[in-house]
């Protein structure tokens, strides 16, 4: 959640100075109606807009991880229950070999 908080800030921060640069250099401003927006007005949408597309960037990267973690699992349960399925006899002969040669001790 730190991480999260932390981009939202960064993304807040860049909007106020992309926005800044983008109105000096490109003379780029709101228009709502007829009428200019408000340079803080101006922000406060940009700056939603912007924290809107961090939302967007932070799920669609959470569910990538959580395609490659989910699909990491599935191999490695694949790969355990194809050797279990191929060692199997070999694994109840090895048993059987611990089982039977067992040393009995006598308690003195």
């Amino acid at each position: 959640m730190k991480n999260f908080i932390l981009a939202v800030l960064i993304a807040i921060v860049l909007t106020k100075v992309l926005g800044s640069i983008a109105s000096g250099w490109f003379d780029l401003h709101l228009v709502m109606g007829d009428e200019l927006v408000s340079s803080s007005f101006e922000w406060l949408i940009m700056a939603g807009v912007a924290v809107l597309m961090v939302i967007i960037g932070f799920v669609v990267a959470m569910s990538i991880f959580a395609a490659l973690g989910i699909a990491a699992v599935a191999v490695i349960g694949a790969l355990l229950f194809a050797g279990l399925g191929i060692f199997w006899p070999v694994l109840i002969v090895i048993a059987a070999v611990m089982l039977v040669g067992r040393s009995k001790q006598s308690a003195a």
